[in-house]
């Protein structure tokens, strides 16, 4: 009797668990349905998750990311991408980056690509559209972008930073009202919440309330999946007293 009891409870408890299971895949589905692609996960280390909708998802190897998906990275965690178009995007620790739009054009179309980065850092690699098509925005910045490789780092208090590895970007305050083209290789550009544009300089100790460039930059001087070239090193863009 004892067993036969468990067993209808299981069956029960089964039954509802797979139901469940079964309704939140369809509605992650649905949610993905209505939302085109835009690119691949590949790499996904630790905590990293994409929401869409009001559907949150774990990230792994291999899954699609869609338009207007949220992408969040754990404290240690680490997520690299490529876009259909070939734009490449690594994400660091404790990252949040938003694919606010997607859409490659065939021939004469248009083609748009727009990226927020909320905090944390991203790396960015250019893919096969022109520059005019690429847009990132962030707390305190926009960022033109004209064939390129950088960082963006986004501080706690919303304040950007520009590490230029290689091309041209434009960084401007968010509201417009001051830029700068930035073009030093190995150099940073900040802006702050306040609108204040910098010159290119190296990063100092006492930037982004202390966070060493280590912590701002963790990509420089490594090779990823993105982005096989070890690029500069930490000690090349810090500022010594």
């Amino acid at each position: 009797m004892i067993g036969l009891r468990a067993g209808l409870s299981c069956g029960r408890v089964c039954a509802f668990l797979l139901a469940y299971a079964v309704a939140h895949a369809l509605t992650l589905d649905a949610a993905a349905s209505r939302s085109p692609e835009a690119g691949t996960t590949v790499l996904a280390r630790n905590q990293v998750t994409g929401v869409l909708g009001t559907e949150q998802r774990q990230l792994m190897v291999g899954h699609r990311v869609h338009r207007e998906e949220l992408i969040r990275t754990g404290a240690a965690a680490q997520a690299e991408f490529k876009l259909d178009d070939d734009t490449r995007l690594a994400l660091g620790p404790d990252a949040e980056l938003r694919l606010d739009e997607f859409a490659i054009g065939g021939g004469s179309d248009t083609s748009s690509i727009a990226i927020r980065l909320l905090k944390g850092t991203l790396r960015f690699l250019t893919g096969r559209q022109t520059s005019q098509s690429y847009k990132i925005d962030t707390p305190s910045a926009t960022i033109g972008v004209r064939g390129t490789v950088f960082d963006l780092y986004v501080g706690a208090q919303g304040d950007t930073y520009v590490l230029m590895h290689q091309g041209t970007v434009d960084v401007c305050a968010a509201d417009g009202s001051s830029c700068v083209k930035h073009r030093s290789i190995g150099r940073i550009v900040q802006v702050t919440n306040a609108g204040a544009v910098s010159a290119p300089g190296k990063w100092r100790p006492d930037q982004a309330g202390g966070v060493t460039a280590v912590e701002a930059f963790p990509f420089v001087g490594r090779s990823l999946e993105v982005d096989r070239m070890r690029r500069m090193t930490h000690d090349a863009i810090t500022e010594r007293k």
